[in-house]
Order: structure tokens, then C-alpha cells, then sequence
């Protein structure tokens, strides 16, 4: 297992336990302790745990991570999901294009693609922020609203407003859960209603994701995962790859 993606499943192990010795995830990560300490070292650092004396423990059940922290975990992998995904947008399209990391880099991949001729809807920041800053001439349609702290992504009923306005062609969702009894969820209520209006207005809905959000259960429902046209992640094992391949539609590995 690489170093992020067991950060990350120590951040999701303790959102479930709320707290864990070293011992503990030593047992259940099968490596050593130095490498559990210099892991949970690192996520005190980043802010998502606080350091016990004999382990650590969650800040908060059910929090997001910050965009700048997101963005530089598991960087290979979600520029690899962007990769693919921008492949799936053509001339002409018009595309939304939801707040998170691995949407911001599927931003950053159109930016540099031959691409010329695209609409792109966003309630994002950074997103909106990237393209104005590029030598694109994207149309850029901005569904403002509320801006949330750490996620920079516009939230409220001046943002759900807007995207009633538009009938979108493909809209590339960010996620925090994909699960077979849980469908596709979000932490947050607010983040929760944006995707579900956007993929309400859109033709196809794909789903970018890396692997660690499979088999996971949020708490706000916004779909089924059978409801979702394509998802693009970076890698599945074989046992949950067919497990999905049963009830989703179209999905892309790399």
C-alpha cells in the first residue's frame, strides 16, 4: 500500500473508531510502528488528527479535508483519473464540473488540452480562479453563492438557482462515498444539494474518484451508483472491481 492512500485509510479507520493506539493500527495496517508514528506525525501536521500519548484520535467525525490538503494527497492517482476523464469531453461540449481536488486537475488537464471550443459551469473558486488565470477562452459560467470555508466551492440558493438555468451535456462529480448500499454521498448538506441539482440538469453524470472512495458510506445520499453513467477512478481490486462491475454502467480504470 503507498503512503497517502494508507494516510488516508488511518484518517477514514479513525473517523469510524473516533480514536486508535498505535498498537492498533499496527495490527490492522500489518507494518511498523515507526511507520504508523511517522504516518500520524505527518497527518497532525496536515491537521486531521490530533497525536495521543499512545496513538491519536479524530479531530471531528465527518469533516472534509481542506482543498490544499486534498490536493496534495495521492496526486499520481487523480491526475491519471483526470487524464482519463478529460478524454471523455469533446468540442462544443458543455460541461459542468463540481468543487474538489481531482476536479481541480481535470481542470488543470483541459487547460493544457487541444480543446478550444467548451462551456464549463463551476461553483468552484479555485476552479473558476485557474481558468480565468489561463490563456483558454472557455465560456466560464460561475454559479456563485455562498463560499465555503476550506472547500472554496459556492454553496446556497443563489447557486442551486443558477444551475436551474442550464441544461449541461456531461457533469464530472467529485464525491466523498461511493457505495453499493449507500449510493454516491457527501459529508456535507449544502455540497450535497449543488451535486444533486447539477446532475438533475445534465445528460451524463461521471463520477471522478480515486480508489479510497469506494466501499465508503457518507452520510448525505445524493444517488444511487446505478443512476451514474461512467465512473473514472484510478484503480479497483479485483474483488471490489467485480463487485461494482455488477451494478455500474461504465467504469474506467487505469
Amino acid at each position: 500500500m503507498l503512503t497517502d492512500e494508507r494516510k488516508l485509510k488511518i484518517v477514514d479507520f479513525l473517523k469510524r473508531h473516533q480514536a486508535a493506539t498505535t498498537e492498533e493500527l499496527v495490527n490492522h495496517f500489518a507494518v511498523s510502528g515507526s511507520t504508523i508514528r511517522r504516518d500520524l506525525d505527518s497527518l497532525a501536521k496536515m491537521k486531521l488528527i490530533v497525536r495521543t500519548h499512545n496513538g491519536a484520535m479524530i479531530l471531528a467525525p465527518n469533516v472534509d479535508r481542506s482543498f490544499a490538503v486534498s490536493y496534495n494527497i495521492m496526486k499520481d492517482e487523480k491526475r491519471q483519473i483526470a487524464k482519463a476523464a478529460a478524454k471523455l469531453i469533446n468540442e462544443k461540449d458543455f460541461v459542468a464540473i463540481s468543487g474538489g481536488s481531482t476536479a481541480y486537475y481535470l481542470a488543470e488537464q483541459l487547460i493544457s488540452s487541444p480543446i478550444g471550443d467548451l462551456t464549463i459551469l463551476t461553483n468552484s473558486i479555485n476552479i473558476m480562479t485557474l481558468i480565468l488565470e489561463s490563456n483558454k477562452s472557455f465560456d466560464l459560467i460561475v454559479a456563485g453563492g455562498v463560499p465555503m470555508k476550506g472547500s472554496y466551492e459556492c454553496v446556497g440558493e443563489i447557486t442551486l438557482s443558477t444551475i436551474r438555468r442550464f441544461n449541461i451535456d456531461k457533469f464530472f462529480m467529485g464525491v466523498n462515498g461511493i457505495s453499493i448500499e449507500g449510493g454516491i454521498s457527501f459529508n456535507n448538506q449544502e455540497e450535497a444539494a449543488v451535486a444533486r441539482e447539477i446532475c438533475n440538469r445534465s445528460s451524463k453524470v461521471i463520477v471522478i474518484a480515486d480508489s479510497t472512495k469506494f466501499g465508503i458510506t457518507k452520510r448525505i445520499k445524493v444517488m444511487d451508483i446505478e443512476d451514474v453513467d461512467i465512473f473514472v477512478t484510478d484503480k479497483l481490486d479485483k474483488k471490489r472491481k467485480e463487485e461494482f462491475e455488477k451494478v455500474i454502467r461504465t467504469l474506467i480504470t487505469n
